[in-house]
């Protein structure tokens, strides 16, 4: 027997012992998709070693050369297919168990590489010395050419779209960037190589895979599983199969729809803003962090280089690329000029004018009689705002009206000296001025009405107006704005009023364009919440706020090169 034979045949029984181990490991009794996996796995096992075995080795039969060659190299693609559906039903496996199969997937992989390249043209001299049938080259012609030329390139494509899916899954994938949230480092569309061989990837629906060798740090930009999602294994399920689906269409077709049929924001590129051992708080566009060594907020100068808050500033070539704009430059610097005020809001004089306001009011009730009881009104700033008119006439006719209004005015008043974080400080500044704005239009109103003055005159009377515009700034800022520009202590102190910080292993991250960011700052969906927890009756708003850090085993990879559109070719 030659060397080169033997050489072979040794390495194909090592190859079998490992196909026949990992198929026994497929079994399962679950009546869902997993069911299919042994199934699948043993067929083509069994096809595999009765050609490489029986046929080729001990016979030594030629003629099936090259179906061992094919079944050889696909071998280990079915294997992976099968792994997956093993892990896609109900019942999951144990760590100790997705370890031996990946092992054994690992030996047959490398065998499948070995053993096609022992049978290459320039290889298989020695191999094929001592076979009785020797390989045989069949000249085709016509159809049976055109036939046999059309299944070598379907198999050639096939073959590589295996190879791309591993590559794509160990060691670097294509993404299409989805979103403008990371602009002008990412405009929508663009597409980058992510690096993933560094970060820990693992086989799918496992925690089996190359251990995490990135170390993470401030400023880097990556690739993450998003936290806004649920990952138990059905919904991984359905990533993993639409990551594949993904992959193997070139990003053309994706599946990886919510329950609400909405295409899933999964995974998302963003930038790490927040590290292990830290609290931040963000408020007016500036990032404050604090850790157990100083417990000072102080600003993250390396967020600034980053965070892009007014758009205007880009460029003329990046900026017509750009799909949505928020602002325009002059609703800008408003937006900075309504900071300013609020940050200079003095909240003794707001005290003050507040109780003039109830006594302005409590006299124009006066001239009325009450006719029912009065019913407080919803405290969301979108229907105070809306239905100022109908409160006030409510205010005004209706007992008890009065006294609400007093009470809603006034409550905050006992609190305003309280020493807050920056972000509780400016949030209980703004919902004192939205009260002030509010009162001022109902008084305004109430005078009006009392006057007999015509709805036209009233909604043209100029000190309405103008305490009607007041009311559209601070109401637009808190509806519009304030979830984007500013966000509250994280991780939120303990119940004792005591810090706490992100975990060790755990990133916050955010996306470069602020005012268009779907990141961990924000939920999906918004609650009603209180502007300030220092006002038992606090002005109500629509909030997103919903904060989280992700556990780095959640971090996909690392962008490291825009290889599309050929204007945007360059490194991260």
């Amino acid at each position: 027997m030659n060397t080169a034979f033997q050489k072979y045949r040794n390495i194909t029984f090592v190859e079998a012992v490992a196909a026949v181990l990992f198929s026994i490991l497929l079994i399962n009794f679950s009546l869902d998709i997993s069911l299919a996996a042994f199934p699948l796995a043993a067929a083509y096992t069994a096809i595999t070693l009765y050609f490489a075995l029986v046929k080729f080795i001990s016979q030594k039969d030629g003629k099936v050369f090259t179906a061992v060659t094919k079944l050889t190299q696909y071998l280990p693609y079915v294997f992976f297919l099968a792994f997956i559906l093993r892990r896609a039903g109900k019942n999951g496996t144990s760590f100790a168990y997705d370890l031996i199969s990946v092992l054994l997937w690992l030996v047959v992989f490398v065998c499948s590489i070995i053993l096609p390249d022992m049978m290459s043209e320039k290889k298989n001299k020695a191999l094929l010395a001592d076979f009785k049938i020797k390989p045989q080259v069949k000249q085709r012609q016509g159809v049976s050419k055109v036939i046999f030329e059309a299944i070598d390139w379907i198999d050639a494509f096939v073959w590589a779209l295996f190879t791309v899916l591993l590559v794509n899954i160990f060691i670097i994938q294509f993404y299409r960037i989805p979103s403008e949230s990371m602009v002008p480092t990412f405009l929508k569309q663009d597409y980058v190589f992510v690096s993933k061989i560094d970060c820990g990837p693992k086989f799918p629906l496992t925690d089996v895979g190359l251990p995490d060798f990135r170390h993470y740090k401030r400023g880097q930009t990556i690739v993450f599983r998003s936290p806004h999602y649920s990952i138990d294994r059905k919904s991984e399920v359905r990533s993993v199969v639409s990551q594949l689906i993904y992959m193997l269409t070139i990003m053309q077709v994706n599946i990886n729809y919510d329950e609400d049929g909405n295409l899933k924001s999964d995974p998302l590129v963003k930038r790490i803003c927040g590290e292990p051992g830290e609290q931040l708080v963000m408020q007016d566009g500036t990032l404050y962090a604090r850790t157990k060594a100083n417990d000072e907020f102080k600003p993250v100068e390396t967020d600034k280089k980053f965070a892009r808050w007014n758009l205007n500033e880009l460029s003329a070539k990046v900026k017509q690329k750009v799909e949505f704009i928020p602002f325009d430059q002059d609703m800008y610097e408003q937006m900075l000029a309504f900071e300013e005020e609020r940050r200079n809001f003095d909240l003794s004089a707001a005290a003050f004018n507040a109780n003039s306001l109830v006594s302005k009011m409590k006299t124009l009730a006066a001239k009325r009689a009450d006719n029912e009881q009065f019913t407080a009104p919803r405290l969301e700033s979108s229907y105070l705002f809306r239905e100022f008119n109908t409160i006030a006439d409510e205010i005004l006719s209706q007992a008890g009206g009065v006294q609400w209004f007093s009470d809603f005015m006034t409550s905050w008043i006992p609190e305003k000296n309280n020493v807050r974080d920056v972000y509780s400080e400016s949030n209980f500044r703004l919902n004192v001025m939205m009260k002030i704005a509010f009162a001022k239009m109902v008084v305004r109103y109430s005078e009006l009405a009392l006057n007999k003055a015509s709805a036209t005159d009233i909604f043209s009377d100029k000190q309405l107006l103008a305490d009607y515009q007041e009311a559209v700034k601070v109401r637009m800022y808190v509806e519009e704005l304030l979830d984007f520009r500013n966000m509250p202590v994280f991780p939120v102190n303990d119940s004792n009023g005591n810090p706490s910080y992100i975990p060790d292993g755990c990133y916050f991250m955010m996306g470069d364009n602020r005012f268009n960011s779907l990141d961990l700052r924000h939920s999906l969906n918004t609650k009603l919440v209180p502007l300030t927890s220092d006002d038992s009756k606090s002005v109500l708003y629509r909030s997103r706020i919903d904060q989280k850090y992700v556990n780095k085993k959640y971090i996909i990879g690392k962008p490291l090169y825009r290889f599309w559109p050929w204007s945007r070719i360059g490194s991260v």
